[in-house]
């Protein structure tokens, strides 16, 4: 049982901090943590663990090559725990031109400021106010610190998708809704790679038989655009093309990024299917193209349990004064595979931010305290209901 007390004690902590806890933000925020940046990832995971490593008696890690290291902290040996997300990496690489953080009233302006700088450090100072109020301890949790969410966790797939079925519930600090909402379902979604393949030739050749790669890749992003709304809640996005060696020559090679998002995951075989055949289908002699998925994550619908746990973490904020509201994302995050098994799962609970994924990003300040006080008191009841 955590008294009162306790949950007073812990938003009497946040409020004593929040300038000490904003300057956590700019310093996480000002070393560069791009997914494929893994020595900065790394760095970031240290910033972490010097804050919090020490209050946990389990500490497991799932070493990366070509990503950060995945972090496991947790206060059980065995057995189910609450699972409390973050994800330390960002879409910014190193040279990327916005690089600078600033102040401006109540915004924090800069790079993964929001996606998710902010998240981390209010999973950091919920840990330290429970610490604080003498109830860390009493509370089976499982941070998990991971290096790869903005690739769609290639990497870190298969430990989630192991560690899930030791989750009580999940929570994740993906940032709140324009109005502090949180999520309680998201979208499912693919990202994949079309390759067109044609022939070189120079365009003045006396015996021109264009294979152009280009131009089969140009039937194909038009076919793709037209899977648009083809099954309820899809959505398809050719969102990158480039090829070919220059002006006077037919490209042989083309390549394509594309996005694709369903929101029930019966669709999900269907739609696959209808790419798979836009692909397959060679629009112009000599030339033929493959469809590669890269990544994946499930639809994350909403259940029983996590409306549960909705209803939980609502009371909560309201109690402290912020009544908030629910909703469903068409992005995906890593929160996706927790809720896809049937995991009651909230995301959503970092603070509020705009911009995401660009070099407007920002973090209202004033929201930082607000969530990181319900992030500690939802851990609380959520840690008395379902433990």
């Amino acid at each position: 049982m955590v008294h009162e007390s306790a949950r007073s004690k812990a938003v009497e902590f946040v409020q004593d901090r929040a300038a000490e806890q904003l300057q956590f933000i700019i310093d996480l925020s000002r070393q560069n943590s791009y997914s494929h940046n893994k020595p900065g990832t790394d760095a970031v995971a240290r910033m972490v663990l010097d804050r919090i490593g020490g209050l946990f008696p389990v500490h497991r890690v799932a070493e990366q090559a070509d990503v950060g290291d995945l972090h496991l902290l947790s206060t059980v040996e065995e057995g189910k725990s609450i699972f409390l997300l973050c994800h330390l990496d960002t879409v910014f690489p190193p040279d990327h031109p916005f690089k600078e953080v600033w102040v401006d009233g109540d915004k924090l302006h800069g790079p993964g400021t929001g996606d998710m700088k902010a998240g981390v450090a209010t999973v950091v100072y919920s840990v330290l106010a429970m610490a604080e109020a003498g109830v860390l301890d009493r509370i089976p949790l499982t941070v998990v610190l991971g290096p790869d969410e903005e690739i769609g966790a290639v990497h870190s797939r298969p430990v989630y998708e192991e560690e899930r079925k030791n989750a009580l519930a999940c929570l994740v600090v993906e940032g709140a809704g324009v109005n502090g909402e949180i999520v309680v379902s998201r979208n499912g979604k693919i990202g994949a790679r079309v390759d067109c393949g044609g022939r070189n030739q120079h365009v003045g050749a006396v015996d021109l038989q264009k294979a152009s790669a280009l131009l089969e890749l140009a039937h194909k992003t038009i076919a793709l655009e037209g899977l648009n709304g083809a099954l309820p809640g899809v959505r398809v996005n050719v969102g990158k093309a480039s090829g070919g060696l220059g002006p006077a020559t037919i490209p042989a090679k083309a390549h394509a990024l594309i996005d694709v998002r369903w929101e029930d995951q019966k669709f999900r075989d269907e739609l696959v299917q209808r790419i798979e055949e836009v692909v397959g289908m060679d629009d112009l002699a000599g030339c033929s193209s493959e469809l590669t998925i890269m990544n994946e994550r499930s639809a994350w619908p909403l259940t029983p349990g996590t409306q549960r746990l909705a209803d939980l973490i609502k009371g909560v904020s309201e109690g402290l004064g912020h009544p908030i509201e629910q909703e469903h994302r068409l992005g995906t995050s890593d929160s996706n595979f927790f809720g896809c098994a049937g995991v009651p799962t909230i995301d959503g609970l970092g603070p509020i931010c705009k911009g995401y994924h660009s070099a407007e990003e920002f973090v209202y300040i004033s929201s930082i305290a607000e969530r990181t006080a319900l992030l500690a008191n939802g851990l609380m009841a959520v840690a008395q209901e379902f433990a």
